[in-house]
């Protein structure tokens, strides 16, 4: 929790920061547009027993985030030195900042990496034996359709599409082929980014109401939160809040109103990933963790975390693809289970050498 570091005394961290600014290797195509370009901050935190860490922050202002100017500028005020204190002291709306120094710390007080050491084999917090399953991303429009065979191939069993960014009924005769082609075992999520106005919504969740449909992602805008309580009692298909929930304070309000359905929370725009644990385990929380387009550096905490953790049975949404086209920065490729045998082979200091 925030201030227990603090609570066991001062501890002074070596402080460094690299900006960093890479296109995607194709564009993701959204109902918010076609994202090409990722852009953020790693952070290294190192310890009095010469001990680093690493952390990333990687806003999305378009979500509701801090704006990567403003990260930089609370990092440039942190100059080469930093006590936990300060770092505790970041404000709660600095979600993409507290999760990227709260990782940093954590892979400290692990050991996981130093300067001058190899990471030891049982390196990792959970069991390198427990596995969760991935879900892999299809692409907007009919391109879903001709990626879909090398997805099943690949053995994975849950699937999830970007809707909203075409015509609906073009999008919705897509949505019946590959219903058509799934395997009866496989789950199908649909994500629309908050895109469709209610009708809309409802023409979708009348087409979904008993198919193998796992869950609607954000259908309709944040700000429509009657809408979206309407649409969660009135069609018999599971909704999810994204758009809705960046931070874990806007989930926790949801949540107090009431919303029963699903939490898609995205761990390195969310905060602290302590936090969401203990929330998760306080409520019973239904959740799914996704991926921000993180680097391997963010990439890597939140997977060893939630190994770790185990918050949820829901396929973990990181599975993505080589988003970047490069293994320092993607890291290992994902397959359609995750256990801790990636975690190990993750290795952050590579991309921060990189961008040296």
């Amino acid at each position: 929790m925030r201030g227990a570091a603090s609570s066991r005394g001062p501890v002074t961290y070596r402080f460094a920061f690299k900006p960093y600014r890479r296109e995607l290797a194709a564009p993701l195509r959204t109902a918010h547009g076609a994202w090409t370009v990722r852009e953020g901050l790693l952070v290294r935190l190192e310890g009095e027993n010469g001990k680093a860490g690493y952390g990333e922050i990687a806003p999305v202002p378009g979500f509701g985030t801090e704006a990567i100017q403003e990260a930089t500028a609370l990092c440039v005020a942190w100059g080469g030195q930093v006590d936990n204190a300060a770092l505790d002291a970041v404000p709660e709306r600095f979600g993409c900042v507290r999760f990227a120094v709260a990782s940093a710390k954590a892979e400290v007080e692990r050991g996981l990496r130093t300067r001058s050491e190899p990471v030891p084999a049982e390196a990792g917090t959970g069991s390198t034996s427990q596995r969760m399953p991935v879900a892999a991303l299809l692409p907007a429009g009919r391109a879903a359709l001709e990626r879909l065979p090398g997805r099943l191939e690949q053995g994975f069993l849950c699937l999830k599409w970007k809707v909203g960014v075409g015509d609906a009924a073009d999008e919705m005769g897509i949505l019946d082929d590959l219903l058509g082609a799934l395997p009866a075992y496989v789950k199908l999520r649909l994500d629309a980014n908050g895109a469709w106005d209610r009708r809309t919504a409802e023409k979708w969740l009348a087409r979904c109401a008993e198919r193998p449909v796992e869950f609607v992602e954000q259908p309709v805008a944040p700000e429509a939160r009657d809408v979206l309580r309407g649409l969660a009692a009135d069609y018999p298909v599971k909704l999810a809040l994204d758009e809705a929930v960046v931070r874990l304070d806007a989930a926790r309000r949801w949540q107090a109103e009431g919303w029963n359905g699903i939490f898609v929370l995205k761990p390195a725009l969310c905060g602290p990933p302590d936090e969401i644990a203990a929330w998760v385990r306080a409520t019973k929380a239904d959740i799914v963790l996704s991926s921000a387009i993180e680097t391997a550096v963010g990439k890597a905490a939140i997977l060893r975390w939630a190994l770790a953790e185990g918050l949820t049975t829901r396929a973990l949404g990181f599975g993505t693809g080589e988003m970047f086209g490069h293994r320092a920065w993607d890291g290992p490729a994902i397959g359609p289970l995750l256990d801790g045998a990636w975690c190990e082979a993750a290795k952050p200091e590579e991309l921060w050498s990189e961008l040296s």
